[in-house]
């Protein structure tokens, strides 16, 4: 029986499978054809941005001598909100409410840099379901909510993954700007993805994204990479299919496998 869905994303779990997974992974290999195109988001998406966070984190510790800083693991990354990042590391709740100042200005500084993303890891399995659907033809578009001053480490985050890129039938769309709201810039890149070939499938970490694709493709394939997201209140709609990475039960050992 299918379990209900939870209030909020549970947070990356890249290594789970699931039936429900498997068939979702399995349907959206079958979109994979000449003269269409999946997109494909980065964040949270096609990569883990913990590893970023985690480095931040510790240059900023020993920048500054911050040495609980160090406390903070993948485990305790759950979503955006920094100040719950560092009390699940173990924290006391006084001691990340001084350190959170300096920690968020930290990170609003180096984040957002093509530099520190060369620190995330891709998914398992991302690039070579990416891979796979572009060997059967299928255009693929990176559809991200980075801006272009990121294009540089950008491209070579993706090349140092493994994802097929830097070749005809794949392409990168970046905001022109920070400042640029993510939905509405992907709302208008649509355009563009649409001059390529109609655009069949679609993966993507954050609802409200998710939402405007099934609203504007309702034929396309939209798939919730359930990972973390921004503290906006949209939830995925209904019929929408939840995945929690791109690995199937057969492609882990169940050592590793955990099943949700």
């Amino acid at each position: 029986m299918r379990q209900p869905r939870p209030a909020a994303s549970r947070g990356y779990a890249p290594l789970s499978v699931s039936d429900e997974q498997d068939r979702a992974l399995d349907a959206a290999f079958a979109r994979a054809r000449p003269g269409v195109v999946g997109v494909f988001d980065l964040d949270g998406c096609l990569f883990d941005s913990r590893p970023r966070i985690i480095h931040l984190l510790r240059e900023l510790a020993g920048r500054e001598g911050f040495l609980e800083l160090y406390a903070v693991r993948d485990e305790h990354l759950l979503d955006w909100d920094l100040g719950a990042t560092l009390r699940r590391a173990g924290i006391s709740p006084a001691r990340a409410a001084a350190l959170l100042p300096e920690a968020q200005a930290w990170f609003s500084r180096r984040f957002f840099t093509g530099e520190c993303a060369l620190h995330d890891h891709a998914l398992p399995g991302a690039p070579q379901l990416v891979w796979a659907m572009f060997r059967a033809g299928m255009s693929v578009v990176y559809l991200t909510g980075r801006h272009e001053e990121m294009r540089a480490g950008t491209e070579a985050a993706l090349l140092r993954a493994g994802f097929p890129f830097g070749r005809p039938g794949t392409r990168l769309l970046m905001k022109p700007d920070m400042q640029t709201e993510d939905t509405a810039f992907k709302g208008e890149a649509l355009r563009e993805v649409e001059l390529v070939g109609p655009p069949v499938l679609f993966f993507d970490n954050e609802p409200a994204n998710v939402n405007l694709f099934a609203e504007r493709h309702p034929d396309a394939l939209v798939l919730f990479v359930e990972t973390d997201h921004s503290p906006r209140p949209d939830r995925p709609r209904p019929g929408i299919p939840w995945i929690r990475g791109f690995l199937r039960s057969t492609e882990r050992p169940e050592a590793l496998a955990l099943r949700v």
